[in-house]
């Protein structure tokens, strides 16, 4: 069970790393999308590009952001759901052990 939640933990901070750069590719070239402005190499290209340059890469980081959205709100709900099957176990574990405490006092007297 822990393996399983250590893995979902690396699996989105990889995600979240990969997107957080925010980093697109259009034409061949890199883009890093900062707020408002397109960069590329660091250096600002907003003005530079086209309009319809900058939609294209506006829209491509859109769907970037739609993307993590969604795995973190899927990984969140799987992490909930191994975490409250999780206490559940240990529960019925714990209730286990307390019963047969219940039956070694019975067999004592």
């Amino acid at each position: 069970m822990k393996q399983k939640l250590l893995f979902t933990v690396a699996f989105s901070l990889f995600f979240i790393i990969a997107i957080n750069a925010q980093k697109i590719e259009y034409k061949g070239n890199v883009y890093e999308v900062k707020g408002n402005s397109i960069l590329l190499r660091g250096y600002n290209v907003t003005e530079s590009l086209t309009l319809d340059d900058q939609r294209n890469i506006r829209n491509k980081y859109e769907a970037n952001e739609k993307a993590f959205r969604e795995a973190k709100k899927k990984n969140k709900t799987k992490d909930k759901a191994e975490a409250k099957a999780a206490r559940k176990q240990s529960k019925k574990e714990k209730k286990a052990k307390n019963e047969a405490k219940e039956k070694k006092k019975f067999l004592i007297f």
